[in-house]
C-alpha cells in the first residue's frame, strides 16, 4: 500500500480527542505476503468491516498502526469506525505490566486468594473513574454509569497493594455463609486434615475482619481444625514473661484450666468471666497470661479474639490442648480429671 507523500491523515480518537499523523512520516506498508497471505493491517481492517465494528477500543500501543487502518478504509471506500485507544498498564515500576510483576492471569489471582468482584473492581478502576471519590463499585453499577469521557489518556500504575485492600473489603462484606464457602477450598488444601463445615462457619466471624487474602485464612484459622497436638516450641509458649520460670506457667495454665473444666455454658462471654480474675489472683498483667493461653490453645502467638477462640474449639479440645501445653512444661500429666 502506497501513501501518499503529503497532507496528513487524521482521526478521531474517543479518549484523547483529534489525533493527526503527517503522511509523509508514514512507510508504504506490505498488505499481502509472498504467499498471498494477508498481513495483520489488512485483514484487520476487512474483518471488522466484515463484523460490522462500530467501534474499536484497543491499548494505546496500536495507536501509530491506526493511520495506516484509516487509509485503508477510505482506500476501501468504508466508513472507519470509531476509535478509542485505551491508556497502558504499568507495574510500580513505571515499566509496562509483565509477568516479571508478578501475577498476570486471572487464575494466577483466583489462587492467590482474590475474589472475582474484588479483581473486577480493581480493574475497572484502571484508568477510569465513576467520580472523584468512589473507590467500591460493582458490576452493574460500572455497567450502568461506564462512559468513554471519563477514560483517562494517562497509563494507569497496577498497584498490587490497593488491589489486596480492595480484595479485603469485599471478605469483611460477604455474609458469613458465603464467606465459609470461598475459603474452605483453601482450608482444604491442608493434607490429612478433615474440614468440619459447621466449625469453619463459626470461625469466619472471628478472621474475616483480619485477613484481605482468602489464603490468609489457612494461617489465621488452621489450627482450629487440627487434630491431636500443636506444634510450637517451649519458648514460644513461656515468651518472654515467663522464660525464665516455667514452673510459674504451669502452675498459672492449671488454674486456668481448673476453673474452666466444668464451665456452663461454653461461650466467650462465661469463659472471660471466669479466667480475667485469674490476672490479678495470679499478679499477672492479663496480656501476659491471655498471651500464655492463646499459644497454649492455639500454637501462635497471634491470632482471633482468645475467649471467641476457645468458645469455637469446644469444651474439650481447649481443656485437652490446655493439659498439653502443662504436660510440655514438666507439670502433672492429669489436671482436672483430664489425661
Amino acid at each position: 500500500f502506497r501513501t501518499p507523500l503529503s497532507g496528513r491523515t487524521a482521526f478521531h480518537d474517543l479518549i484523547r480527542g483529534e489525533i493527526a499523523f503527517e503522511n509523509d512520516t508514514l512507510d508504504d506498508f506490505v498488505l499481502l505476503k509472498s504467499d498471498g497471505f494477508p498481513v495483520y493491517h489488512l485483514a484487520n481492517v476487512v474483518d471488522d468491516r466484515l463484523m460490522g465494528i462500530t467501534h474499536v477500543l484497543r491499548g494505546d500501543e496500536w495507536l501509530s498502526s491506526t493511520p495506516r487502518h484509516v487509509l485503508l478504509y477510505q482506500a476501501f471506500g468504508w466508513e472507519p469506525p470509531a476509535f478509542a485507544h485505551l491508556p497502558m498498564i504499568l507495574g510500580p515500576d513505571k515499566a509496562k505490566l509483565s509477568k516479571r510483576h508478578g501475577d498476570t492471569s486471572v487464575l494466577e489471582f483466583r489462587q492467590r486468594g482474590f475474589l472475582p468482584e474484588a479483581l473486577f473492581n480493581f480493574l475497572a478502576l484502571l484508568g477510569w473513574s465513576l467520580d472523584d471519590h468512589t473507590e467500591i463499585i460493582d458490576r452493574e453499577t460500572f455497567v450502568r454509569h461506564f462512559i468513554l469521557d471519563r477514560v483517562l489518556a494517562n497509563p494507569a500504575v497496577f498497584n498490587f497493594d490497593k488491589l489486596t485492600w480492595m480484595n479485603g473489603v469485599y471478605i469483611r462484606e460477604l455474609p458469613v455463609e458465603e464467606l465459609a464457602e470461598r475459603t474452605a477450598p483453601f482450608l482444604e488444601q491442608a493434607p490429612g486434615r478433615p474440614l468440619d463445615r459447621g466449625l469453619l462457619r463459626r470461625i469466619v466471624p472471628l478472621i474475616r475482619e483480619r485477613i484481605k487474602l482468602l489464603t490468609e485464612a489457612e494461617e489465621m484459622a488452621g489450627f482450629f481444625f487440627l487434630a491431636g497436638e500443636l506444634e510450637y516450641g517451649t519458648e514460644t509458649l513461656l515468651g518472654k514473661k515467663f522464660a525464665d520460670d516455667p514452673a510459674s506457667a504451669s502452675r498459672a495454665l492449671e488454674m486456668v484450666l481448673r476453673r474452666i473444666s466444668d464451665l456452663q455454658p461454653w461461650d466467650h462471654e462465661p469463659l472471660e468471666g471466669a479466667i480475667r480474675p485469674l490476672a490479678e489472683e495470679l499478679a499477672l498483667k492479663t496480656g501476659d497470661l491471655f498471651g500464655l493461653i492463646r499459644v497454649a490453645v492455639t500454637g501462635r502467638t497471634a491470632a482471633p479474639p482468645l475467649f471467641e477462640t476457645m468458645a469455637a474449639l469446644g469444651h474439650e479440645r481447649t481443656l485437652e490442648r490446655l493439659q498439653s501445653a502443662i504436660r510440655r512444661l514438666g507439670g502433672p500429666e492429669q489436671v482436672g480429671g483430664l489425661r
